[in-house]
């Protein structure tokens, strides 16, 4: 009885080069994918880098970069006066700086009436200064509703831009910046300049 070196009419050596290469090609595509994963966890979680990613354009707004890596894009936001954050994405994510306009009375109402509690949202915010902390460089600003509280909204805002021995309490106030907390009815503005 002859053995038949065929199976299927693939011979056993084309065989095992058939799979010899697709296990290499696997390896190298599960590889490139914990890379990948790493760095878009880096740039999302930890703030740093991208490593993976090719720096395309560098915009004359204070130095936003923008970033093509392996199926997603990274802008890092830096303006002079404006966004300072890092969105992360697919390529189709655009370069915007204009930010959601809201008053501080029309958040409250969105955050509690939406479900909505924009964390991550490049937003600018009109409102009245209730306080302010020279030493942190922080204002608050709060809005009570007439509703039992329902509505009730306090602001955090950590500022970046002017000196804040030269805001008024009971002041009206603009900031641009991004949402970055939501905890209790209070909410937290980081990287925020005052207008």
């Amino acid at each position: 009885m002859q053995i038949d070196e065929k199976l299927e009419g693939i011979p056993v050596e084309k065989e095992k080069k058939i799979k010899k290469i697709s296990t290499v090609v696997m390896i190298v595509i599960i590889v490139i994918g914990v890379l990948v994963t790493t760095d878009i966890l880096l740039v999302s979680k930890a703030g740093i880098g991208p490593f993976l990613a090719i720096n395309t354009k560098t915009y004359n707004d204070g130095g936003t970069k923008e970033y093509y890596g392996l199926g997603y894009k990274v802008i890092k936001y830096h303006q002079e006066v404006g966004r300072r954050d890092t969105v992360i994405g697919s390529w189709k994510i655009k370069y915007n700086t204009n930010p959601e306009t809201y008053t501080i009375r029309e958040l409250a109402y969105s955050i509690i009436n939406d479900n909505n509690n924009h964390i991550g949202e490049f937003i600018r915010l009109t409102g009245t200064i209730s306080s302010k902390n020279n030493k942190n460089n922080t204002v608050t600003l709060k809005f009570t509703d007439d509703i039992n509280g329902k509505y009730d909204l306090t602001i955090k805002a950590n500022l970046l831009s002017k000196n804040i021995k030269e805001l008024n309490k009971n002041a009206p106030i603009s900031l641009i910046g991004i949402i970055t907390a939501y905890d209790n009815k209070t909410l937290t503005i980081e990287n925020v300049f005052a207008e």
